[in-house]
């Protein structure tokens, strides 16, 4: 009988991998809206379609958020993948309520776009890396 493992001693606790994923969803979360403003302030992106740049910055700060979320802890996909969504909307709300007075508006529309970025990481196969298995023989 042979029991493979997959401990490579390098995996995060879960708070520690959805406070690093929340960090990376928050900082192209920034740097997405920063480049959008400087599009709309040059002309080069007209008004009307700045709600389809929103889009793409909620889906891929989610996306590269659970990813990144995954990564550091190494375990339960899926799972790991949607707590990080659901820290990173809970981050988007908590914003709104600050700085805008609590004006929800589409929330629903949000949540939805991070839910299916943080699906898509989820979904997502092994994507590289190799895993170093060690396997024990035990003897009756």
């Amino acid at each position: 009988m042979t029991q493979t493992s997959n401990r490579t001693g390098r995996a995060s606790s879960i708070p520690c991998g959805l406070m690093s994923g929340a960090l990376i969803s928050v900082m192209i979360t920034g740097i997405m809206t920063g480049i959008l403003a400087i599009l709309i302030s040059k002309d080069d992106v007209q008004w009307e379609l700045v709600g389809y740049g929103i889009l793409v910055m909620v889906m891929l700060s989610s996306f590269m958020g659970a990813i990144v979320a995954y990564r550091k802890i190494r375990r339960q996909r899926l799972i790991v993948s949607l707590m990080s969504g659901a820290v990173y909307y809970g981050i988007l709300l908590s914003i709104t309520a600050l700085f805008f007075g609590g004006k929800y508006e589409a929330v629903g529309v949000t949540g939805l776009l991070i839910l299916g970025g943080s699906t898509c990481a989820g979904i997502v196969g092994k994507g590289g890396g190799e895993v170093h298995r060690k396997i024990r023989r035990s003897y009756r």
